[in-house]
């Protein structure tokens, strides 16, 4: 390696300022002066780490979610249920390097996923769906994305151009007066000390089993209940009738839990009472019962998301079309009723034209 004078005249400088096993540069000079230069400052820079070569990115995607665990994921509510997820979803992909995952990769283990090739740990039994694919799209991206804020992730997000299914949006169940009725009768007969209280929490506020059934005494006062460690790590208050107040107040002790486990019991209640409904909706039977009884009696839809806690109007958008006034005018501006209110008319000059033809040939 040196510098060396051309055919053409010129002077070339052939270096690896790294020495053996570095980096070979070449650059060519009008002069030997500008090659010496030149050497010098690479030789310089090299010296003070100005240049290194790239290293292999060697780490597998387990330890890519570990990294991510230990930056961030921990001070999440769910982290470490969201970190073993992942980890399931490394070991169905037999554990790759993290950089040989493209969107390719993911969208044809994804395509093996939904055919059933794939299985998950043993929680996760049965067929998977193409919501649960969604929310694994989305774990990874999110782990990719905060990686890459941290700097411990530095190409692209690999999963960025991959597109969740789409989902048919299912119609959300939930119950009439007369249904409400014949639950909380079922209700009453259970065995639990608690879950008729508990549901009748849910059905008053619209809040989730687990926050109705969480709820401690000084979260009750002055005919509100305020739930707090929410899902959305909101906390948010909502008033409530004096009558519900008062039992409550029964089961109050200070600052201490009001109820007990009991979701089984409701489960059962449900299903003795024989009201029949979509797989998968028992859980959230009574906030959508609070929230569709609401809109249907005139509730404001903002209202109505601070009630529920929900992050985004998007989400309070699906009760919507309960409204009394929703999409009323369709049914009159439509060319049926357009029609139709053209014979009308018709008919009516008709009637006034006949009734002054009568009068004008009386006597």
């Amino acid at each position: 390696m040196a510098i060396n004078k051309l055919e053409s005249g010129r002077w070339q400088v052939d270096i690896q300022p790294e020495g053996r096993g570095g980096k070979r540069v070449r650059r060519t000079f009008d002069t030997k002066v500008e090659c010496v230069r030149w050497e010098r400052v690479q030789r310089t820079d090299a010296d003070r780490g100005g240049w290194a070569p790239p290293q292999r990115d060697k780490r597998s995607l387990r330890a890519l979610v570990n990294t991510w665990y230990k930056l961030h994921g921990h001070t999440l509510k769910r982290g470490e249920e969201r970190r073993n997820w992942l980890f399931s979803l490394c070991d169905m992909m037999g554990d790759p390097l993290a950089k040989s995952v493209t969107a390719e990769f993911y969208a044809e283990f994804r395509q093996k996923r939904l055919a059933g090739g794939l299985k998950a740990n043993k929680r996760h039994r049965g067929s998977i769906t193409a919501k649960t694919c969604n929310h694994e799209l989305t774990y990874l991206r999110a782990m990719f994305n905060e990686l890459s804020r941290l700097g411990k992730w530095h190409p692209e997000n690999p999963l960025a151009g991959v597109r969740p299914l789409k989902i048919d949006q299912r119609e959300l169940a939930f119950l009439g007066e007369n249904q409400v009725k014949k639950l909380l009768a079922s209700l009453e007969q259970s065995n639990s000390g608690h879950v008729l209280l508990v549901a009748k929490v849910c059905l008053a506020t619209g809040a989730r089993w687990s926050e109705a059934q969480g709820l401690r005494g000084d979260q009750v006062r002055n005919r509100r209940i305020t739930f707090a460690r929410t899902k959305s790590g909101k906390t948010r208050t909502v008033p409530i009738s004096k009558a519900l107040e008062e039992e409550l107040y029964k089961k109050r002790s200070d600052s201490g839990p009001l109820f007990q486990y009991c979701y089984n019991a409701f489960r059962k209640a449900l299903k003795d009472s024989g009201i029949d409904l979509p797989k998968g909706q028992a859980s959230h039977v009574l906030r959508h019962t609070f929230a569709s009884h609401f809109v249907i009696h005139g509730g404001n839809l903002l209202t109505l998301k601070e009630i529920l806690g929900h992050a985004d109007i998007k989400m309070t958008m699906c009760y919507a079309h309960l409204a009394p006034e929703h999409l009323e005018e369709a049914a009159t501006n439509n060319p049926l009723a357009a029609l139709e209110a053209s014979s009308r008319c018709q008919q009516s000059v008709n009637a006034n034209e006949e009734n002054r033809v009568m009068v004008s040939t009386e006597p």
